[in-house]
């Protein structure tokens, strides 16, 4: 192994190794430069590793982990008593430097406390933020956040992420990305207090182009190339428009009916259309301000998808995000 070392928690997410070690094949296909540590419940995940021939491969180490967190840990008790369980055995290997970032498909809260707990913050950050790339029909996408790592943000936080997202959108190639801040209208008179005092701040920073609130309408219409929201609501309007693009996805690629009949002349133009707002195509959403490089995948997320979690875990280590956040954030 001496590649791109990623350490993938096998046991996350809604179907575990029957994903998971699929996924690990697929991406060791996809990226020549990468390497493997998996951890996992030996016994269960053993079967799926032999099916994949990943048994004696010289670009995988499996690693056992014989604990495993069950859904209504509380927190305190899986920083305390789950330290043999496959998350956090793949975020202890970032913190040991066995690896140079992690994957996992687990359950939100606990990843994000781990993580924190494992590999802190950089400098200037209290908390993370959980960040993910939608694809835009008419622009290169906009990074939004956040996701779900911090279900409520002060005015300061919502300052703290357009300046990490305002770093990572130059990551992709945008020199001067345009900063919103997402509301329940453009008007500067509109929304909550602290919403209103982002503005403010983010406006203020002239390292920053502000160009205004954005509504959930603008989300997908590249109006802005980053846009901040708490995690709460950043996270149901994911979800939300992940629901109606399979509803959506749904009616024009379904057989029969009346409404396959109407749909005909159009599917083909929809669905090659579809394709470029294709969920699966960009999961992964990266722990963006901590010290060390950590991808949450969607946890309902087939193989091809976890594989493009592993692609993003990939570039931030190629990138060094966690040293380009850190600088982005040197002056405040």
């Amino acid at each position: 192994m001496g590649g791109i070392t990623i350490a993938l928690d096998l046991m996350g997410g809604d179907n575990g190794p029957r994903v998971t070690v699929p996924a690990a094949k697929l991406a060791l296909n996809i990226y020549r430069d990468l390497d493997l540590l998996l951890f996992g419940e030996e016994k269960k995940v053993l079967p799926f590793l032999k099916a994949e021939h990943l048994v004696h491969n010289d670009r995988v180490c499996f690693v056992n982990s014989p604990d495993s967190i069950v859904l209504g840990d509380s927190l305190h008790d899986v920083l305390r008593h789950r330290k043999h369980s496959s998350l956090w055995m793949a975020i202890e290997a970032v913190q040991k430097k066995q690896a140079l970032g992690a994957v996992s498909a687990g359950n939100t809260a606990y990843l994000v406390a781990i993580s924190s707990h494992l590999l802190g913050t950089v400098p200037g950050i209290h908390r993370s933020a959980l960040v993910r790339f939608l694809p835009s029909f008419s622009g290169p996408g906009t990074v939004f956040m956040d996701l779900g790592a911090n279900l409520e943000a002060d005015a300061k936080m919502l300052y703290r992420f357009a300046l990490m997202g305002n770093a990572a959108s130059k990551l992709c190639g945008i020199p001067s990305p345009r900063i919103a801040v997402l509301n329940v209208g453009t008007e500067s008179t509109k929304g909550p207090q602290t919403v209103r005092d982002a503005a403010k701040l983010i406006n203020a920073d002239s390292r920053l182009n502000y160009v205004g609130f954005a509504e959930g309408t603008d989300l997908f219409a590249n109006k802005a190339d980053v846009i901040v929201t708490d995690g709460f609501t950043g996270n149901v309007a994911l979800k939300t428009a992940e629901g109606l693009y399979r509803v959506v996805e749904s009616r024009f690629g379904g057989n029969g009916g009346i409404w396959s009949f109407l749909a005909k002349p159009l599917k083909n133009y929809f669905k090659g259309r579809l394709g470029l707002m294709q969920p699966d195509a960009f999961n992964g959403s990266c722990l963006l301000g901590l010290s060390g490089v950590v991808v949450k995948s969607h946890g309902a997320a087939l193989s091809p998808a976890m594989a493009n979690a592993i692609g993003h875990a990939c570039f931030e280590v190629r990138e060094n995000m966690p040293a380009v956040i850190a600088d982005s954030l040197i002056s405040i």
